[in-house]
């Protein structure tokens, strides 16, 4: 019996959470799932056609979008309106994106920062 393989797309691949993740399922990889972390390298989610051709590249069942733009505490103060404005543009595309191509399951998690830079995690 073929069992339809779910295609897990990861936005924000290379952040705190998203190697988090890939490190949790690097550790655990089950044969019904493809996991594809992306990168800004390999797409400006700001961009809806990009946003689209991921879409399109990958077709993913399922998406968990973490990406943003940052710029740690002072960019932020000194720009919150232009930081909030363009990571509210690149959730609506990946929103936009996902309900199009009938994505299965969103999972969408907006941060701008995490602090202090110098600290060990869990």
């Amino acid at each position: 019996m073929d069992m339809e393989k779910n295609v897990i797309l990861v936005t924000g691949g290379s952040g705190l959470v998203g190697k988090g993740i890939q490190m949790v399922i690097n550790s655990d990889m089950r044969e019904d799932e493809e996991w594809i972390f992306l990168t800004s390298k390999d797409a400006n989610l700001l961009n809806k056609k990009e946003t689209f051709d991921v879409f399109d590249k990958y077709k993913p069942t399922h998406v968990i979008h973490l990406a943003a733009i940052v710029g740690g505490l002072y960019a932020h103060i000194g720009a919150n309106c232009e930081f909030f404005r363009k990571n509210m543009q690149m959730n609506d595309n990946i929103l936009e994106a996902c309900h199009k191509t009938k994505v299965k399951k969103l999972v969408s998690c907006l941060s701008t920062c995490i602090f202090p830079n110098k600290t060990s995690y869990p």
